[in-house]
């Protein structure tokens, strides 16, 4: 059952630096009261969704792969990577792509 706890960047990040799934993230954002979004995807990174947490303070984009794999991404703000945001990573800091990309269990 989701926790409905997830009200930080940081609270994603120790998430996905422990090993989550896709559909138990979702439904812990959910839970939470995070606001989802369709996200812009291309042909190699695919269909995926912005989560906005309720303070507006940071987002989550989930991008799922034509091959079915999925990653995340956490910013900054609460756009999914617009402008001005970054990605962070598993330290809730500014990193490069490598650092920033968090790939979800199967």
């Amino acid at each position: 059952m989701p926790s409905g706890n997830i009200l930080t960047a940081t609270d994603v990040l120790n998430l996905l630096v422990s090993g989550i799934d896709r559909i138990t993230l979702e439904n812990e954002l959910t839970a939470s009261a995070w606001i989802s979004t369709p996200a812009r995807g291309g042909s190699k990174s695919g269909i995926g969704i912005t989560w906005t947490s309720p303070n507006n303070q940071s987002s989550v984009r989930i991008m799922t792969k034509p091959d079915g794999s999925s990653y995340a991404r956490v910013y900054n703000g609460s756009g999914g990577g617009a402008p001005e945001e970054q990605p962070l990573n598993a330290l809730g800091q500014p990193g490069i792509r490598a650092q920033t990309h968090f790939i979800l269990l199967p």
